[in-house]
């Protein structure tokens, strides 16, 4: 396996990130433990995770098996730079979504809680809140490093311009700001080389691509599937979509 630090900083990750997006949703719990040792045994020491996936409010379904495969010992906290994601609606009221200093904390304790563990190593905003200015979002994020709960901080679908407001303001607190951005980027979408891209170069941030295969669509798309995401009515319109295009690509090209 091969490691690269993440952007500007000393941290080294796999090239691979495992992402857990289905975990309890498609993927069964002991099908979830089964891929994790796997990456383990392949050298993948990144895990990439949110504390909305396994899509039931307020639940964190998928933070829940990672702590409980993490709870199993052996080193595997140790193991791994585990990152996780805020910003999307956990609850019912009005302060239980987006990036208030008020949400921030409670959903960091709620991510700790659910992953049983005393620190996050990369703790993402989901998205870009703006109705919250970044004075506040700084202040809640600088909490959780002084308190050793956050190490790194990272962005996700944020544009380019918002990427450049961040660092700015960060660099006016004295902080280190952002580390990653994760977005989505594959062969059929490619947006973020217009503008995200740069700005990580710019601000040495490292680029995690979400749905690399988007949903399935560049993996066998045009094999029929009864389960998982490449039968999800998005990905089937996409393939109606595309696919001339994707009939007229050979696997390589798609790789």
């Amino acid at each position: 396996m091969e490691y690269k630090n993440l952007g500007r900083i000393g941290l080294r990750v796999s090239r691979l990130c495992l992402g857990t997006m289905n975990f309890g949703w498609q993927t069964s719990e002991k099908e979830s433990f089964a891929l994790m040792d796997k990456a383990l045994e392949m050298g993948i020491n990144f895990f990439d995770t949110a504390n909305v996936y396994g899509w039931k409010l307020g639940k964190g379904l998928t933070e829940q098996i990672i702590g409980r495969w993490l709870a199993q010992g052996g080193g595997r906290r140790d193991k791994i730079v585990l990152a996780t994601k805020a910003y999307n609606k956990m609850g019912e009221g009005p302060n239980d979504m987006r990036l208030s200093a008020y949400h921030i904390r409670k959903a960091c304790e709620g991510s700790l809680r659910r992953l049983r563990t005393d620190v996050i190593d990369l703790y993402q905003m989901h998205h870009v809140d703006r109705s919250t200015p970044w004075e506040e979002i700084w202040q809640a994020m600088e909490q959780l490093v002084r308190e050793g709960k956050v190490l790194y901080v990272g962005s996700s679908n944020f544009a380019g311009w918002q990427i450049a407001q961040a660092q700015c303001e960060a660099q006016r607190r004295f902080f280190m700001g952002l580390v990653s951005e994760q977005s989505l980027y594959n062969l059929a979408t490619r947006t973020i080389e217009l503008e995200v891209i740069p700005a990580c170069r710019e601000y040495g941030l490292g680029l995690l691509p979400w749905s690399p295969m988007e949903g399935g669509l560049l993996s066998g798309a045009l094999r029929k599937a009864k389960e998982g995401r490449r039968s999800e009515e998005r990905t089937m319109n996409l393939i109606r979509k595309t696919g001339a295009g994707l009939k007229n690509t050979s696997p390589c090209a798609r790789s």
